[in-house]
């Protein structure tokens, strides 16, 4: 793994944010992402940690918090993983993850962390690299997610 290091996001990163969040599929624009992320780390629960290698963003994870009405725990749901496709592979990401379950482990509650990932991903190693991580969708518990957009 090259030499990183994790702090949180700010505003400045916008601009490094930008062509990774289009290696995700979700390609926009500089100003509708500076809006989108001060709404989002202004809310209790929610935030966003960038991977630096050589002061340069290479990857961050977003999360954000829900209560679980059916049990007596917390749920953090993964927005979004990505690392910037010249640096895959090395361990980053597992990095990130590592660094976010630490933080959600420190709330000293019961924790379930959600994620979603795409069919399309698979190809390129994503589902493995979570299983791998210890995240499944078996068993009594194997979720169908269902998803409605309205406008």
């Amino acid at each position: 793994m090259v030499n990183i290091s994790l702090r949180p996001a700010t505003i400045t990163d916008i601009p490094d944010l930008l062509p990774l969040i289009d290696q995700l599929g979700y390609p926009t624009t500089e100003e509708e992402l500076a809006t989108r992320f001060s709404e989002f780390v202004a809310l209790e629960g929610y935030g966003v940690v960038v991977a630096c290698h050589q002061n340069r963003v290479i990857g961050f994870i977003a999360w954000s918090l829900s209560r679980v009405f059916v049990a007596s725990k917390l749920r953090y749901h993964i927005e979004a993983l990505i690392i910037d496709e010249a640096y895959r592979g090395q361990g980053i990401g597992k990095h990130l993850m590592t660094h976010f379950e630490a933080l959600v482990v420190s709330c000293g509650k019961p924790v379930l962390i959600d994620l979603t990932s795409g069919y399309r991903r698979a190809a390129e190693g994503t589902h493995d690299f979570y299983k791998a991580l210890g995240y499944k969708n078996e068993g009594p518990m194997a979720k169908l997610y269902l998803r409605k957009e309205i406008s």
